[in-house]
């Protein structure tokens, strides 16, 4: 009999994922890069975004591109303070070396220390890596500093998908807006329902209303999360409209399944509640290939 989930995950993009090594080499995952690139090719899956918390992923895609080519498997860069932090620059040289899309700062943002949100598993992991003071993308009046502006601006240029990371709701719509101003339409929202974000809905509205796409996050079903159901999930899509929500993983740790896997198992729970095929489709394939400047599935 052939498998439920076989067309919806046919062509699927996930945006956000992680794969082993992470965080540290004794840090156990599921599967490791030709492992995970090798599943998801066989799943049907058309490619995926790699993302790494602590170094760029440029030179981990560009070997797999070369083992397995079925599957594009996009490279990106986490502005992180431990890679240079967020500077135009860093992200330049990225884009040089190949990233296809970046992330605004996570654990080191000063948002996710406040919040004692991702850093704590860092912190843990890596003692003595966390900073005392994080980095902020606002001034002390509110404004986004000239740096953010730049950074989205390289973005912008280099027409690659910038994610908001787990810098805090009005430093995203400091973004949003910014992004909004220049022309800018490949912003992207990173798990606004996460501990390390915590948008209100009001947020999350406005930053769709300026023309970012939302991410929704399977990792923030996960039992050590438990912030959001595919019901609420469900309402999202219709709030907002499947052309503003992509759909990922971003899941990794010692409990992780693979990702094809994991994917097509949560478009699965949102087609049980009662989001169609089609925008299902569309938040897992149309919506990232758009994104990405890849053709359409």
């Amino acid at each position: 009999m052939k498998h439920a989930g076989s067309d919806l995950l046919s062509g699927a993009i996930d945006l956000h994922t992680h794969c082993f090594p992470e965080i540290h080499r004794g840090f156990p995952m599921a599967q490791d890069d030709a492992e995970m690139a090798g599943h998801a090719a066989r799943a049907g899956m058309a490619g995926y975004v790699l993302k790494s918390h602590l170094w760029p992923t440029m030179d981990r895609a560009y070997h797999l591109a070369q083992r397995v080519p079925q599957v594009d498997v996009l490279p990106s860069i986490t502005l992180n303070a431990l890679v240079g932090g967020c500077h135009p620059g860093v992200l330049e040289t990225a884009v040089k070396q190949g990233a296809r899309a970046a992330w605004l700062p996570t654990w080191s943002s000063h948002n996710d220390l406040s919040r004692n949100g991702f850093s704590r598993l860092i912190r843990a992991e890596l003692p003595g890596l966390v900073p005392d003071v994080g980095i902020s993308l606002l001034t002390k009046s509110g404004a986004l500093t000239d740096v953010a502006r730049a950074v989205v601006r390289v973005a912008c240029d280099a027409r690659i998908v910038l994610n908001t990371g787990h810098v805090s709701a009005e430093e995203t719509l400091a973004v949003a807006a910014e992004s909004e101003r220049i022309g800018f339409t490949k912003l992207v929202v990173t798990h606004p329902d996460s501990a390390s974000v915590g948008a209100t809905d009001e947020q999350v509205v406005e930053a769709a209303r300026r023309g970012a796409t939302i991410e929704w996050t399977f990792h923030g079903m996960l039992p050590d999360a438990q912030r959001i159901t595919p019901q609420r999930v469900a309402e999202w899509v219709d709030t907002l409209g499947a052309d503003r929500c992509v759909l990922t993983t971003d899941t990794f740790g010692r409990a992780g399944l693979p990702m094809a896997d994991l994917l097509v198992y949560y478009m699965g729970l949102l087609v049980e509640a009662g989001v169609g095929d089609a925008e299902v489709k569309r938040m897992t394939a149309e919506n990232p290939a758009a994104l990405l400047d890849l053709r359409a599935p």
